[in-house]
């Protein structure tokens, strides 16, 4: 279980100590680490000092591998304006942020795009600010994942018009050409939008960064086996595929903040008896 990687993301109603426990008693090691409120504040003026996160993590045995940053009112999409400079300035702290965790992945996507724009021209926004922020974290040693979001097809939880399929994420990669840029594999997301693991296999070979194995269907992120989607399959077709990166058991949404353990239980179980 040393590819799993547990995420504090649906225990943002609870203190950093309970989450660090669930994953002590869960056995895991790493991290799919946000930081948010009240766990850590990240914004586009700074961060918080990383001292008092560093030793809770080092105290229970801790470590993040992966950081994942909320996009709160920030879009890759944004045009220039005020909003476009706060996030760049969000996620130039959020790669500084990694880089003093010695953490050296983050997933950032296209969420909250707005919708009266073009397509076209939110791409070519999105490629701007990818190009900038892949300077960043080549400097501080970082790689940024580019994962997909919900599209029209799921309209009760749609993100973005854009950067939705593993083709124009395949596209977006080519336009930016960095060394820096790789993507984050969320299943869900795949599925709601037509692809399949073989489509995300051959379009990234070697570039994809991170899996985040989970259930769910058209209205959202589900524990494993809550949803209507062959996520054993999936694991088999991954490792089958030569994928030897790490899981992460990273749910978007609030549907589990009241029972966060519950969905990382299932997962963890399922994931052994699929491996075993």
């Amino acid at each position: 279980m040393d590819r799993l990687l547990g995420s504090n993301g649906q225990y943002n109603r609870f203190p950093l100590p309970v989450f660090l426990e669930s994953m002590q008693r869960l056995g895991l090691q790493r991290l799919d680490f946000v930081p948010q409120v009240p766990h850590f504040f990240c914004g586009y003026r700074g961060h918080a000092d990383v001292a008092p996160l560093r030793a809770a993590l080092q105290g229970a045995d801790l470590r993040v591998s992966v950081l994942t940053p909320p996009p709160y009112r920030c879009s890759l999409t944004a045009p220039a304006g005020e909003q476009r400079d706060a996030t760049i300035g969000y996620y130039d702290s959020c790669i500084r942020l990694a880089a003093e965790l010695n953490c050296h992945r983050l997933v950032l996507s296209a969420a909250g795009a707005c919708w009266d724009i073009p397509p076209q021209e939110l791409a070519e926004h999105a490629a701007a600010m990818l190009t900038h922020l892949c300077h960043t974290a080549q400097v501080e040693g970082v790689t940024l994942l580019l994962a997909p979001v919900m599209g029209a097809e799921t309209p009760l939880i749609a993100e973005a018009p854009v950067l939705n399929t593993a083709r124009q994420l395949s596209q977006m990669l080519a336009w930016v050409d960095s060394p820096a840029l790789g993507v984050c594999l969320d299943t869900n997301v795949m599925s709601a939008n037509g692809d399949t693991v073989a489509d995300w296999l051959s379009l990234f070979p070697g570039r994809i960064g991170l899996v985040r194995l989970c259930d769910g269907n058209w209205h959202g992120w589900r524990a494993w086996g809550d949803g209507v989607l062959p996520v054993d399959r999936y694991l088999c077709q991954l490792t089958e595929g030569g994928y030897q990166g790490d899981f992460s058991l990273y749910l978007p949404g609030e549907r589990y903040i009241d029972s966060p353990t519950y969905p990382d239980e299932k997962a963890v179980a399922a994931m052994k008896e699929v491996l075993a």
